[in-house]
């Protein structure tokens, strides 16, 4: 699962992006419109030597968590 996209649940016209790195298993998080597909802006949290170890761990539960919504309930992008 490199990478699980959800919408806002108000529908407000941003999604949220979370990508975690095949090559080293950093996890990228941005928030972005709906309709864009890539963000440079974000935040990025590391595998190997981070300083937020918790925060990296929460980071691959919640993208646990988003594939089971996406599953349960699939989101359309509106563009």
């Amino acid at each position: 699962m490199p990478q699980i996209t959800r919408i806002c649940d108000m529908r407000d016209g941003f999604k949220m992006q979370v990508f975690k790195s095949e090559e080293d298993g950093d996890i990228h998080v941005s928030v972005l419109p709906e309709g864009h597909n890539d963000s440079f802006d974000g935040v990025e949290f590391c595998n190997s030597g981070s300083q937020s170890p918790h925060t990296y761990k929460a980071l691959c539960n919640l993208m646990i968590a988003m594939e089971k919504d996406a599953k349960a309930h699939p989101q359309e992008i509106i563009k």
